[in-house]
């Protein structure tokens, strides 16, 4: 009805012309479909790979404290080295008692053995009770010596206000030290009845601490750094 005629070839003829084989014309199809799915699953490739891109760059985003307090113990001990850079940065960042706290407990739930432990641990104590000491004598200034101290002689106690000391070696009984910032070095104090209220500590060895730094910093994490007690150290 149409004029077209079907040679053997399969070849469909109109007015003269010549057309390419039905099967051609289909097959043609086909492989545009075929293109246009091969296309939307690039695209949807591409998609996934920014996507991955974009959750990886989030990740290497750097963490507040507050992000860090709130991380689940596992991830906690993974960022561990992201919280000790936090605490050495300069100028030193605001942080609320909450935020130290939360910090604190999930520093104790950590096991010692993981790496950076230590250097983090000392350097946080330092950073928290320095939020927390805010009457305490500000870093650098000149410190007394604890040994200068106890060759006076006092056989009653130490009592001490507003100072720095330098924790350098002896034995320390019935110590009190109150608003002071106290630095312990690697040489040991042997303490027994010694308290510090709302003191400001400081550790001038955190890379490699000894066993009596960590020792120390024991007791501190263990505390609510306002008032530390030590019945024997």
């Amino acid at each position: 009805m149409l004029g077209l005629t079907c040679t053997e070839a399969g070849v469909v003829e109109s007015r003269g012309r010549v057309c390419r084989p039905l099967t051609v014309i289909l097959a043609g199809a086909v492989c545009l479909a075929l293109m246009g799915t091969c296309a939307c699953a690039g695209d949807r490739e591409g998609h996934s790979a920014q996507s991955r891109e974009n959750i990886d760059a989030s990740r290497r985003q750097p963490l507040t404290l507050e992000q860090i307090s709130h991380l689940d113990q596992k991830s906690f001990g993974r960022s561990l080295a992201q919280l000790r850079q936090i605490t050495e940065s300069i100028p030193t960042p605001e942080a609320d008692q909450n935020t130290l706290t939360a910090i604190q407990g999930k520093l104790r739930q950590t096991d010692e053995f993981t790496p950076g432990y230590w250097p983090t641990v000392l350097r946080f104590l330092q950073f928290a009770s320095s939020n927390i000491a805010l009457k305490a004598p500000p870093t650098g200034e000149q410190a007394k010596i604890l040994s200068d101290i106890l060759s006076v002689g006092i056989m009653r106690g130490i009592r001490e206000f507003d100072k720095t000391i330098l924790f350098d070696e002896g034995f320390l009984g019935n110590g009190e030290f109150t608003n002071c910032r106290i630095i312990f070095t690697q040489n040991a104090v042997q303490m027994q009845n010694v308290v510090f209220k709302v003191c400001a500590f400081e550790f001038l060895a955190t890379d490699r601490p000894n066993e009596y730094l960590q020792k120390v910093g024991r007791k501190l994490l263990s505390s609510d750094l306002i008032s530390v007690s030590i019945p024997s150290l």
